[in-house]
């Protein structure tokens, strides 16, 4: 007579679903670009206008010093130049170079 005892099976990879709650690669770059560009805004705001950022104050909102206030802002200042020069480097080799499209070429066969 056959048991009526319930066995449970060890789940494999394939029968495990990805977590749709987790995001993918693809998400958390686009997230991260998201981020750059709006890093890269803020601090152009701050640089076109003449703001005057408070050091001290966010200093003391951290809990460091000024020093480390002002290195890490100097930071985050050399992060966004790269990244914006970065970013440009890759949209000129993008670019398709533009062919003399007028030019008449013509083969030794169509002359003769």
């Amino acid at each position: 007579m056959a048991s009526n005892r319930v066995t449970k099976a060890k789940a494999t990879k394939k029968d495990v679903a990805k977590s749709p709650t987790k995001p993918n690669k693809l998400a958390r770059e686009a997230g991260r670009e998201l981020l750059e560009e709006r890093l890269e805004f803020v601090l152009t705001c701050i640089k076109e206008t003449g703001i005057k950022v408070d050091m001290t104050a966010v200093a003391r909102h951290y809990g460091i010093s000024t020093n480390a206030a002002q290195l890490r802002l100097r930071r985050v200042n050399d992060y966004v130049a790269k990244m914006v020069s970065a970013r440009e480097a890759a949209q000129k080799s993008d670019e398709v170079p533009k062919d003399d499209e007028d030019l008449d070429v013509t083969t030794e066969d169509e002359d003769a």
